[in-house]
Parts: structure tokens; sequence; C-alpha cells
């Protein structure tokens, strides 16, 4: 072998190296936004400094929830304003977050009974206002159940003094939203049921979608075990079913009120798009008379 031969040789096997490091970093940061039972289940067993909500009601919790578990409703995220659902500015939502022991550094898990959209809507939330090491518990609670005991007390932290960081990239305002449609550097995303799309039924006196909207079918992330429990699909799968959207684009999601549509939101965050939710989402757009399609 030549001294070029073999230098070219070496320059290989460091590409490969680097290459095969960034590709399973990569994995690793898609994996790490997302995790199983049996994960979960070592972490609590092993007593390792995980915050996890329960994203359900308090009614829901109190029958029955994850041990270690802290009751955070996503209902209480919320305020309402002309029918709209809106999240809670950073002076409104500092008070529920320190009550819930937040902060900067806590891994937290999120999840809620197993369709994922309560849970996704929180983590919306704590990602929008700084907390950056999230997941969700694939399958949920019912997930969770299928070969894990539940608990019936109550958890909860010591009040911290967290500071909300506003995290503007991953959210939306009707002004952006309306810069979306006119603007060919970003996509829209309807996740409201594919008969609203069509302009068939709406929960506002207006029928239709925001102009340009592209319709997505949350159904074909998830898939079914033998015991009938929804969990999402692998990695692999989830990004068959994304690769047919551009990855080029900012990618703003809606539904009608923000559950439906943080879920969007998180499947493509975590499949690496530059995404952000459209807060108020068809209620905000509808109520205030913009232009829709069909």
């Amino acid at each position: 072998m030549t001294k070029w031969q073999n230098i070219l040789k070496n320059l290989s096997v460091f590409v490969f190296v680097i290459v095969g490091f960034f590709t399973s970093m990569n994995a690793l940061a898609q994996q790490s936004y997302v995790v199983d039972p049996n994960w979960l289940k070592e972490q609590i067993a092993t007593k390792q400094p995980i915050v996890i909500f329960d994203s359900r009601s308090k009614e829901e919790y109190d029958q029955g929830h994850i041990p270690n578990a802290i009751s955070f409703p996503v209902d209480d995220t919320y305020v309402v304003q002309d029918r709209a659902y809106y999240v809670k500015n950073k002076v409104n939502i500092a008070p529920l977050l320190r009550e819930k022991g937040v902060t900067k550094d806590a891994k937290v898990i999120v999840y809620d009974q197993g369709e994922l959209m309560f849970a996704s809507r929180l983590l919306w939330v704590l990602e929008l206002y700084g907390i950056k090491d999230l997941a969700i518990l694939n399958g949920g609670l019912d997930g969770w159940k299928e070969n894990n005991d539940v608990s019936q007390v109550a958890h909860s932290l010591p009040a911290s003094d967290y500071v909300p960081v506003l995290n503007p990239s991953i959210y939306a305002s009707t002004t952006v939203a309306k810069v979306a449609v006119h603007n060919p550097k970003y996509n829209l995303y309807d996740s409201r049921t594919y008969d609203e799309y069509l302009g068939k039924k709406s929960v506002t006196s207006k029928y239709g979608r925001i102009p340009k909207a592209k319709y997505i079918d949350l159904s074909k992330f998830f898939t079914t075990d033998e015991n009938g429990k929804k969990f999402l699909k692998s990695q692999a799968e989830l990004d068959e079913v994304l690769s047919q959207l551009d990855k080029t684009k900012k990618n703003i999601t809606y539904c009608n009120k923000g559950t439906a549509s943080t879920l969007s939101y998180y499947l493509l965050k975590q499949a690496g798009f530059n995404v952000a939710h459209y807060d108020g989402s068809w209620i905000d757009w509808s109520e205030k008379g913009l232009p829709i399609e069909k």
C-alpha cells in the first residue's frame, strides 16, 4: 500500500467514525424526547432525580397515578379569551411553575392517559418557558399499567423560585400565522379531524381551514399492542411517516384549541423539524374573521 493509499484509508476511517458519532448523537437526542415505562420504572426504583408530571385532571390523578408523579393538570396552563384558549403569560404561569417545584435543571417526564395530547400540551408549555430536559412517557398511564402498579399517594415537591424564560422560537401568534399563510418559507399543519379540515364540521361558526394548511393525520403516528394500548411507533417508522414533509421550512401547527396541535408539534420537534405551535389555533383564527379556505 502506498503512502497516499494509507492516508486515504485512515481518512475514510476517520470520516466514518465522525459520521457515526453524530448519527448516534442525533438518534440519542431524538430518543431522549420520549421514554418507555421500563425506563421510567428503573429511574423510580433507583431514586434518580427526575420529576414526573401527570397532566390529567386532579380527579383522575387521585384515582391512581404513577408513583412519585405530581399532579399538573394541563387545564391550569390555559386562559380563555373570546372562546379561544391561550397559554398563560409569564406573569401568570410563574406562580404555577414555582408551586409545582419546577427548576431549570430538572429532568421532567410528562404523561397522560395514553393519547399524549395533554402530555404534549404540558411539554410545550414547559419548553416554552425555559425547561430544556423534557420527555413524554410513551403509552401514558395505560401503557404503564400493563406491567406496573399505580399509587393513590399524592406527591409534591418543595416550591421553587423558578423564573420563566420565554422561548419564542416555538410560539406562533396570530401575526405569525398570518405571515405563514403568505410566506413560502412556512408550512401550516392542521391537526383537527379530517371533516373539520374539509369544512364539513366546525367548533365555530366558520367552516374550513387556514389558507394553504395541510392535513396531518395523527393516527398514523401510533401503533396498538396486543392489549389494545396505544404507543408511538418506532423512530424509524415515525421518520417514514414524516418523510414527505419539508424540513427546510418553518412549520406551524394548529388544531381547535391547542392539544392535538401540540402533539403534532411534539412529533415534528422530536424528528428534528423547525416547528412552532399556533397559540389560540382555529378558534382564535376563525373568531377574528380571518380568511379561510375549503
